[in-house]
């Protein structure tokens, strides 16, 4: 389970049981989730929490990753981008043998693999 999986399973846990917090949590989720575990979120991400009804149902949809969008990044959009050693890149495909980096989760295009893999 990611971490963001473990976090979301808590939080709903409690708002279960609780009807004080859901309601907290409903109408200000940031400032609750940051006092609940203790943490800061940064200005510039925004919680938001939908309750399902009897006549509505809420689907969330994971993030497309910028290749999967058709956009191409650019080194300067992540820093961390094809550094060798940095720690950042992660086998993608060991068949294939594809990259990966974990900052910006960009492949690298067929050209880069030699450069990623060094």
């Amino acid at each position: 389970m990611s971490q963001q999986a473990s976090i979301q399973a808590q939080i709903i846990a409690k708002a279960m049981k609780d009807e004080t917090f859901r309601q907290a949590l409903l109408s200000n989720p940031k400032a609750v989730i940051e006092r609940e575990l203790g943490i800061t979120i940064p200005a510039g991400v925004t919680i938001a929490v939908h309750q399902n009804t009897p006549t509505t149902l809420h689907f969330v949809l994971p993030m497309q990753e910028p290749s999967a969008a058709g956009e191409e990044l650019s080194d300067a959009m992540c820093s961390a981008r094809g550094q060798s050693g940095a720690g950042n890149i992660i086998i993608h495909d060991r068949k294939r043998q594809r990259y990966r980096c974990k900052s910006c989760r960009e492949r690298p295009s067929a050209n880069e693999e030699e450069r990623w893999s060094n």
